[in-house]
């Protein structure tokens, strides 16, 4: 997909976003660290979401998210001296995903605080990744992911909350296929606010 179409694609997000934040009453933000599965591999995620028609359980979220210096699984059949040559990229993602929240019911004040949450979305390719063969070669570019790439994403995090609008949470997120990059995983630690009118609580 051709970089022109990148603000068609920021649009639709804006609307999304609009048309569920207009029926929200506490929208909640979302600050992740994470670690790839891959040596030198880092990134981060900016995220806001909310609740469907105020049903604590299920939620939906709209993120950002960087990383850094991720390398392509199968290079080595692209290129062995691309592959050797230890090329890494910075992939950027606009992620939207629609979550199951389960709060354990207890009598025990730690237990009652923790939550976990499945995530299912769908991850929209932000950067542009591609290789450039030696001019000699007379070679086209190879892509290993394009602008407007749609890959699928899932995570599953335990959250403790420590205030009515503050909490942590640990939690496991995977890509199972990302364009020609494979298959990537992260694990991530985060922190969560709450912000807004909040009916029910």
């Amino acid at each position: 997909m051709s970089s022109n179409k990148l603000p068609y694609i920021a649009q639709v997000l804006c609307v999304f976003f609009v048309m569920l934040a207009s029926k929200s009453h506490a929208l909640e933000s979302s600050v992740q660290l994470h670690k790839v599965d891959q040596d030198e591999s880092y990134g981060y995620s900016l995220s806001i979401g909310d609740e469907f028609f105020n049903q604590k359980a299920f939620n939906w979220q709209v993120s950002y998210n960087r990383l850094e210096k991720v390398a392509i699984s199968d290079l080595d059949e692209t290129s062995e001296v691309w592959d050797k040559a230890g090329f890494d990229f910075t992939l950027q993602t606009v992620d939207l995903s629609l979550g199951y929240r389960y709060y354990p019911k207890s009598y025990n004040k730690f237990i009652s605080s923790l939550m976990l949450e499945f995530q299912l979305g769908a991850s929209i390719n932000l950067s542009e990744n591609k290789l450039i063969p030696d001019p000699d070669l007379n070679l086209d570019d190879v892509y290993f992911a394009e602008q407007g790439d749609i890959n699928p994403v899932m995570s599953i995090s335990l959250q403790k909350s420590f205030t009515k609008n503050s909490a942590m949470h640990i939690g496991f997120k995977h890509y199972p296929s990302y364009s020609d990059f494979g298959s990537i995983s992260t694990v991530f630690i985060g922190f969560n606010y709450r912000f807004g009118r909040q009916v029910g609580y």
